[in-house]
């Protein structure tokens, strides 16, 4: 089906889809169930940001192999990425699933909105950066190229609109307060037992610390720039932080869903 301009609808991949949905349903579900589900919801978010990660990583080595090595070397398959590579990206996409899951429970509904219009946006980005690319690019390297390029900006502007958000929604006064108190007043309870509720608790402690700080250092200190200035750039990173792993995920369920369109033509012999 085509649009009017008479090109493709960009398509919008059933795993992509589903990801997106389980994210939204797994944050919405009671602090039982959440718990519950959380390992499962780690393991597997762990491995759709490994494999996006893992693609980009594989494509930058190849370039370089290519640009150094001749094509008939033995050397090719040898550095091409194994054990070494998938270990260390496994281990830091489990580090961006466990912040991405746990800053999901936190984000007000109203977040979803943005969180939503990235994954669509996502989506129209990639169909129009593969039409501009199409000329210039090796095709069977057109669609990792177009997700490669996809990340930063996607993941800049969403970590914007984040901090956007935070920045209209109230914040605890805690002007006066002690940190202890400050904890005590605002640390929400729920199933502190739960690993997920161990995370949460972790989070939430962070987030007081840093409002705290500034509070009372701007108010009793008189020290508004700089701490405004850090306690902003902290913000700007917990929620770039959110941003590029939500991105990465769904970088890797655009690539799963790749991967399995191309294994046919592979087994037919095409490229």
């Amino acid at each position: 089906m085509k649009g009017p301009s008479g090109h493709p609808w960009p398509r919008f991949p059933l795993l992509l889809a589903l990801s997106v949905l389980a994210l939204l349903l797994w944050s919405l579900a009671d602090s039982a169930w959440a718990g519950w589900l959380f390992p499962l919801a780690w393991v597997l978010a762990t491995q759709l940001i490994a494999v996006g990660s893992l693609e980009a990583a594989r494509l930058r080595r190849r370039a370089w192999l290519g640009q150094y090595l001749r094509e008939g070397s033995s050397w090719h398959r040898r550095l091409r990425g194994g054990a070494v590579m998938i270990v260390r990206h496994q281990l830091f996409a489990a580090l961006l699933a466990l912040v991405l899951l746990v800053k999901l429970r936190g984000l007000p509904l109203s977040a979803w909105t943005l969180l939503l219009a990235g994954a669509i946006g996502l989506c129209l980005a990639r169909a129009w950066l593969r039409r501009r690319l199409v000329s210039h690019v090796i095709a069977a390297r057109l669609p990792a190229v177009s997700r490669r390029l996809l990340v930063a900006p996607v993941a800049g502007l969403l970590a914007l609109a984040l901090v956007g958000m935070a920045f209209w929604r109230p914040q605890p006064w805690l002007v006066g307060l002690g940190w202890e108190a400050a904890l005590l007043r605002h640390l929400p309870g729920g199933e502190g037992g739960s690993l997920l509720g161990f995370f949460e608790r972790l989070a939430a402690t962070a987030e007081i610390t840093r409002a705290w700080a500034m509070q009372n250092a701007e108010v009793q200190l008189s020290l508004d720039a700089p701490l405004a200035l850090l306690g902003w750039m902290l913000m700007l990173l917990t929620q770039g932080a959110v941003a590029w792993a939500y991105v990465r995920l769904l970088i890797g369920a655009d690539a799963l869903c790749g991967e399995r369109a191309a294994a046919p033509r592979r087994q037919e012999g095409r490229p």
